[in-house]
């Protein structure tokens, strides 16, 4: 009875477990591209932040379209380094995720094996 067990739980663990495990791993990867919009900040990456502009006016005024110019400049660059920065950090967290999962996904791996090799090494350990 417990040999059919071990051999079942070791079926699941080698075939569907590891589909499940891969599929919560994509998931996690998942939410983390859409809980820093990825597709949005590429997409508006050199929009102005938070939409301030100024407009240009009528007129022609040299001075007036020169301090236009670099206050949507300015608003531009902010935009580009804050949306550079979530992108940064959004790249940091799914690195981290890859390897988190992939440290996990081995120990998945090998965790029948520990098992066995643990209660030995403590009978072993308690003996010599």
């Amino acid at each position: 009875m417990p040999a059919v067990v071990f051999y079942e739980y070791l079926t699941w663990q080698y075939s569907e477990g590891i589909r499940e495990f891969i599929a919560a791993w994509q998931n996690i990867h998942w939410f983390l591209w859409r809980v820093f919009s990825v597709p949005l900040l590429l997409r508006t990456f050199f929009t102005p932040f938070r939409r301030t502009s100024e407009s240009y006016g009528r007129g022609f005024d040299p001075q007036a379209i020169a301090e236009t110019l670099l206050v949507n400049l300015v608003t531009r660059l902010v935009g580009v380094v804050v949306r550079g920065l979530l992108l940064a950090v959004a790249l940091l967290f799914q690195g981290i995720g890859f390897i988190a999962g992939s440290l996990l996904f081995l120990c998945f791996l090998l965790a029948p094996i520990a098992a066995p090799v643990g209660i030995l090494m403590g009978i072993l350990i308690i003996l010599f």
